[in-house]
């Protein structure tokens, strides 16, 4: 399941700001569905190691969000464009004390007007948690430190709706 965000000013001005330093050939557009899952790279490497498992995960993350785009680009580009998620995913993991101050400022700002997508993105954050062997202490931490940082609540950091009970 994947939405694409339509940016705004603070998305916007992020992306100048990404672009100036990385020269990723994202369009803004491509740029905010990628900017969506970065609370879920945080919760991937909260205990300071992205395992195998984990790294599956951002591959698949990566691939999803490349063919989210095949309606729009040849399938050749939607490879280029799923290549360039992955290599950003790994920038990004790498240098996560330079970025997760203004990604996370810029999405609480777009949260202030998209509750579905602050709820979306949470969401996800929770299942990358979830997904190997349960939620560990590091990505509990973490995912209290987003609740705060975005106004959730716990509930807001549950399954999709489509998958309770599952």
């Amino acid at each position: 399941m994947y939405i694409q965000l339509m940016p705004n000013a603070a998305i916007e001005e992020l992306y100048q700001h990404y672009q100036g330093v990385r020269r990723a050939p994202f369009s803004v557009d491509q740029f905010t569905s990628f900017l969506a899952f970065f609370p879920a790279l945080l919760i991937a490497a909260s205990d300071g190691i992205v395992d195998r498992e984990e790294w599956q995960y951002c591959q698949r993350l990566a691939q999803g969000l490349g063919h989210s785009y095949r309606e729009e680009l040849e399938p050749e580009e939607t490879e280029r464009l799923t290549h360039l998620y992955r290599q950003e995913f790994v920038y990004l993991l790498q240098n996560l004390s330079r970025w997760e101050e203004p990604f996370l400022e810029a999405l609480a700002k777009y949260f202030q007007h998209n509750r579905y997508a602050k709820k979306f993105v949470s969401q996800t954050a929770w299942l990358f948690a979830d997904a190997s062997n349960g939620v560990s202490k590091e990505e509990e931490s973490k995912l209290s430190d987003l609740r705060k940082r975005f106004a959730l609540s716990k509930e807001d950091m549950r399954p999709f709706d489509e998958l309770q009970g599952l």
